[in-house]
Order: C-alpha cells, then structure tokens, then sequence
C-alpha cells in the first residue's frame, strides 16, 4: 500500500509538470524497479531461449552485437546502468524484432534477411533499444498483467505455478502493439543514436518503405513488424522531419560488408 500512495504521490507531482508519457514513466520506475524489472525479463528470456530456436552462427550474433555497440553506448546517457543481451532467433520467415524488459533483444534471421544495409538493421535495433530506455514494454506488462504477478515472477519463487502467466507475457511481447506515445518516443530515441553513432538515418525509413511494398503484395509474415510496431505515414513523417532538422540526412550505410557478413543466411 505504502509504495502504490508513493507512486501516487509522484504521479500527482508529474502532472503539474509534464506530460502524460513521462507521468507513466516515472510511475512505472516506482512501481517496477530497474532490479525487479531485470529480474522479471531474465524469468521471460529463458523462456524464450527454451521455446525458440537461436541461430546457430556466433559470427552472425556477434555481427549484429557489432552493429548495437555504439547504439547500447549512446543509451546508457538516457537511462544509466541498463545491461542489453542481443540474441538471433533462427526463423527466416519471420521478419520482427521485439524487447523484453531488463534489456534483452530479440532478432529474427528473416529480419536480418530483409535489410539490405547496417544503417537499416541499426535503425531496428536502435528503435527496440529506445523501448527498452523508455521501459515500454515493462509497463504494458504491469498495465496488463499487475504489479503483484510481475514481482512474483521475477523472484522466481514457485516458477511452475507461473508457467501459463510466463508463456502469454512473452507471446504478448513478440507481437506487442504499443501505444502512439511509445513508438514514437522509440522512434526519436532510435533516431537520435543512430544519428549519433554515424550510421544513415534514413535506414529506418527505408526498412519500413520496403516492408511496406512488400506487405502490399501477397500476404506473408512480413506483417509481423507492421502488426507489432505499426510504421504508420504519421510516424514516418516524424522521423523524416527529425531528420531534417538534425542537418545529418547521410551516414554509414555499409551495404558491401552487411551483405558479405549476413550472406550465409540467404543461401
């Protein structure tokens, strides 16, 4: 009781001086602390590492941890002391990519596949970063499922008991529809540590242009990303706009080495 009239407390502060987006956010930092949030998304991860097959290539896992480097550096200004681990799902029909809270990152190979450069990989990966420095996906949980079950959980006190619980909260990740507020703030976040470690920005627009033709064709699990992150022309033109007024409209693409790196997929 004590910590819900705190979080109250703070909710009623952040009211009178900011907007209903940080509000949620500093809720959710009283309610889900960044242990108990590590903690709930380490109980999530292994499930996943246990019910999905990861990609058996270390020199594609560390390619891609490559490419998240400069990214999860840029990160830790925003939100200090986070840890990412990023994993390559082995599924080339699945184009999609998704956060767990406490910083684990999920890839599918098929999205891999899809991307034609760095700058388009690093602009997915960039924008699953900024849910994860904008506890997005932390706080859909807890808005769905509860503070009490998430802590429960993340003590992983009588894990069986919570076999069910763990197996929707994390079929519930990978095909997560955030809200308008989320995405963007992912998008801006995204966008300003691309920008900043060198890479092309526009790679995210272009990703999402090419998912969009292909999506207009005949109906594949290309729609994956669309269903979770859906790249509406509202958010296309955000980012495209940033863009502009950032000055920085070109940066490193690396299409050759992506394509040398990332060949043993497509064969």
């Amino acid at each position: 009781m004590w910590i819900i009239t705190q979080a109250l407390m703070v909710l009623a502060m952040g009211m009178q001086l900011t907007g209903c987006t940080t509000v949620r956010h500093q809720l959710g930092r009283v309610l889900i602390s960044d242990e108990t949030e590590y903690a709930l998304g380490a109980q999530l991860a292994a499930h996943i590492d246990t019910t999905q097959t990861s990609l058996d290539n270390p020199n594609i896992q560390r390619y891609v941890e490559r490419i998240a480097t400069p990214l999860v550096e840029l990160a830790q200004v925003d939100r200090p002391g986070a840890t990412y681990r990023f994993t390559v799902l082995d599924d080339p029909t699945q184009v999609n990519a998704f956060a767990v809270p406490g910083g684990f990152l999920y890839v599918y190979s098929g999205l891999i596949i899809a991307a034609e450069d760095e700058a388009e990989l690093a602009g997915v990966l960039a924008h699953e970063i900024g849910h994860i420095v904008g506890r997005h996906s932390a706080n859909q949980l807890a808005s769905q499922f509860g503070i009490q079950l998430l802590s429960a959980i993340a003590l992983g006190e009588e894990a069986s008991k919570y076999a069910v619980d763990i197996a929707q909260m994390t079929a519930q990740l990978s095909s997560a529809r955030f809200s308008r507020d989320d995405e963007r703030q992912a998008d801006r976040y995204g966008l300003r540590y691309v920008v900043e470690s060198g890479y092309d920005p526009t790679g995210l627009v272009r990703f999402f242009e090419k998912l969009g033709a292909l999506e207009g064709g005949k109906r594949t699990s290309v729609e994956t990303l669309f269903s979770s992150h859906p790249a509406t022309e509202e958010r296309i033109r955000d980012i495209e706009a940033r863009i502009e007024r950032s000055g920085i409209a070109t940066g490193q693409r690396n299409a050759q080495r992506y394509m040398r790196e990332t060949a043993v997929l497509r064969r």
